[in-house]
């Protein structure tokens, strides 16, 4: 049995979201029982949501770790599900095709984003630690979406509700990066917790390593900025 399991940009999951480059790389490993079996050639196969399957055709290489994309680049947004199938040295195969893997490009461009960063009404001592704020938003559909994302990070920490409902289960969510580069967010299926009528979205913000104590800088505080803000896109 020879079997290849895919990757996209290191992740495997049933519906991946998000990612962040318009030609993701692909990797798998091959579970075979075959003693010394070693990949002589592959074939990537990737199809769009409403596309017939586009194939790389075979290709003679024993590569398998961030292979390039083999197809045209994608948009924001864009859904593709790809698989492969690998050959041996040995003269045998081709293996049967790996479990296919759907993905989702996330927002690539400045240009995707329509909403803006809100910030919490009423001053604050920064100069100590405050209480966390609490956002929230009423807003109405007409009907049910048939795909509906969240796009969401924060200047600080945050923890997102829709309808009450907590999404996602991280902590301490985006996490630190360089804030003077780049801002991570991150993007949730929130499908099934929109519903026709009124609907309400919210967030707790902390100060997290954007405002907070940080040990490093010898305990001095608002080191990155002094006001925390949401920024949330459906």
């Amino acid at each position: 049995m020879v079997q290849p399991s895919l990757r996209v940009e290191h992740r495997r999951c049933d519906d991946l979201l998000g990612v962040g480059q318009a030609s993701p790389r692909l990797s798998w490993a091959t579970e075979t029982d075959v003693p010394g079996w070693r990949q002589r050639a592959y074939e990537l196969e990737v199809s769009a949501p409403d596309g017939d399957p586009w194939s790389s055709g075979r290709i003679e290489s024993d590569e398998s770790v961030l292979v390039p994309w083999p197809a045209e680049p994608l948009a924001s947004r864009q859904r593709r599900t790809v698989r492969v199938r690998v050959w041996g040295e040995d003269g045998a195969g081709p293996s049967g095709w790996s479990d296919p893997v759907t993905f989702e490009i996330g927002l690539l461009e400045v240009g995707d984003w329509q909403a803006g960063f809100v910030t919490p009404d009423g001053d604050e001592d920064t100069s100590a630690i405050s209480p966390s704020p609490y956002l929230r938003r009423e807003f109405e559909i007409d009907e049910a979406p048939v795909r509906a994302r969240l796009y969401v990070t924060a200047l600080g920490a945050y923890e997102a509700e829709i309808n009450g409902q907590r999404i996602g289960d991280h902590v301490l969510a985006p996490g630190w990066t360089s804030y003077q580069h780049r801002l991570r967010y991150e993007t949730f299926d929130v499908t099934e917790r929109l519903r026709p009528g009124p609907n309400a979205i919210g967030a707790v913000l902390g100060e997290g390593w954007y405002r907070g104590t940080l040990g490093w800088e010898g305990g001095r505080r608002n080191v990155y900025g002094d006001r925390l803000a949401l920024l949330a896109q459906l």
